[in-house]
């Protein structure tokens, strides 16, 4: 009885440790260590959207990477009302989106998040700027470049949403398209993508 409760307790360290989870370590006081989590591309970018007074509508972008290096990273988009409630959240791969996968260093990341998320210069401000049902991807006058509608749209659902001028926000979600997402009634619903040129 004696010799196996010896046995018992001499190989409980080596059952122990081949119980372990990955990613831990016991410390001599037998209690486990936390590894450190990756943080060397880990950037976070936020600005504001919309910003007005009459009537008061406030809406902020933020961006953040995460993750051992740059280009396997984690970026995720989120945007938030004025309570600081989110509206809209995105996620994908750095590696895989135009503007970001070029990015090397949190240097680099950050100034690349800050113009993936920048709408002053943006071509589709609101929906009217969609273009017209018919120059739409499959439709009878398809554009060099054209949007992809979602596939609930059809074509008078498309103009109604075009005549409601609607903010968009729209932004890279790969490495030949912009995801477009709109805002109605407080709440944010993609509706499509559009295609770059070249």
């Amino acid at each position: 009885m004696l010799r196996s409760s010896l046995i018992a307790f001499a190989t409980l360290p080596l059952l122990l440790g081949a119980c372990q989870p990955q990613g831990l370590s016991l410390t001599e006081a037998g209690a486990p260590a936390t590894a450190a989590a990756p943080a060397d591309c880990a950037v976070h970018v936020e600005k504001a959207w919309i910003d007005q007074e009459t009537p008061l509508r406030r809406y902020t972008s933020e961006a953040a990477t995460m993750g051992p290096a740059c280009d396997a990273a984690v970026v995720t988009l989120v945007i938030r009302a004025r309570d600081g409630s989110p509206v809209y959240t995105w996620a994908g791969a750095t590696r895989d989106i135009f503007g970001l996968k070029d990015a090397t260093d949190r240097a680099t990341m950050k100034f690349a998040l800050d113009e993936w998320i920048d709408q002053s210069n943006a071509m589709l401000k609101t929906s009217a700027d969609l273009p017209p049902w018919e120059e739409t991807e499959g439709q009878a006058k398809r554009a060099e470049f054209p949007f992809h509608p979602e596939s609930w749209y059809d074509a008078a659902a498309w103009e109604q949403l075009r005549q409601q001028k609607l903010d968009l926000f729209c932004f890279p979600q790969g490495g030949e398209s912009l995801d477009c997402a709109v805002l109605r009634e407080g709440q944010m619903e993609s509706v499509g993508l559009q295609q770059f040129p070249g």
